[in-house]
C-alpha cells in the first residue's frame, strides 16, 4: 500500500515526482535488463524495445498488486500469479513464433 500512497503523493508533490521518478527509472532499467537478456538468449528481437516492455510489465504488476489489496475477493494470489505468468509466457510464445529457442530452464 506504501507504493501506492507514493504513487499518490508524486502526482500532487512535484519534488517527491522527481525522487520517485528516479527510484522508478531505475526499477524499470532491471526490469528492462532482464527482458534484453531473454531476447538475447533466444536470438531474436523484442516486439518492443525493452524499456517499453519494462513498463508494461511493471504497470500490470502494480496494478494487479492493487487490485488485490483494495479488492481481496476480486483476485486471489494463484489468479495474480496466473495472470503475471500469462505475460511473460506470451513473449516466450512470440518469441518461439519468430523464430528463437527459448527454455527459461536454460536461464
Amino acid at each position: 500500500m506504501i507504493w501506492t500512497e507514493a504513487r499518490m503523493l508524486a502526482a500532487r508533490d512535484a519534488k517527491f515526482r522527481v525522487k520517485l521518478d528516479a527510484l522508478l527509472v531505475e526499477k524499470r532499467a532491471e526490469v528492462a535488463e532482464l527482458i534484453e537478456y531473454f531476447y538475447r538468449r533466444a536470438g531474436i528481437a523484442s516486439p518492443l524495445a525493452a524499456p517499453t516492455l519494462a513498463m508494461g510489465f511493471n504497470s500490470l504488476f502494480e496494478g494487479v498488486k492493487l487490485t488485490m489489496l483494495s479488492s481481496p475477493g476480486d483476485l486471489t494470489s494463484g489468479d495474480a500469479e496466473s495472470v503475471l505468468k500469462l505475460f511473460v509466457e506470451s513473449l516466450m510464445h512470440l518469441a518461439r513464433l519468430q523464430g528463437g529457442t527459448v527454455n527459461p530452464k536454460e536461464w
